[in-house]
């Protein structure tokens, strides 16, 4: 599978977090960091791949997301840094 292919799998993950038991600023959050980090093509994928993670990262750190998404947000990243780790 391409790193495209996968990347806009893991934009499919990050949508799970569209939920309403999420907050609306880490909903809204997260899918500005798909928008403009993870699915922008106009940059490089490395960087791409790099700021996502750091971006859900800070998502992580919220203390008002729900202990189920925080596990998934962790499971993005590790999935991330997977690709990273193959593109450098």
């Amino acid at each position: 599978m391409d790193i495209e292919t996968r990347l806009q799998n893991v934009a499919k993950v990050i949508a799970e977090i569209d939920d309403s038991k999420v907050p609306r600023n880490i909903r809204r959050q997260a899918k500005e960091v798909t928008e403009q980090w993870l699915l922008n093509t106009g940059k490089k994928t490395d960087v791409r791949v790099a700021m996502t993670q750091a971006k859900l990262e800070e998502l992580y750190e919220d203390p008002n997301i729900p202990p189920e998404f925080g596990t998934l947000i962790l499971m993005i990243n590790t999935e991330l840094e997977k690709l990273l780790t193959e593109l450098l």
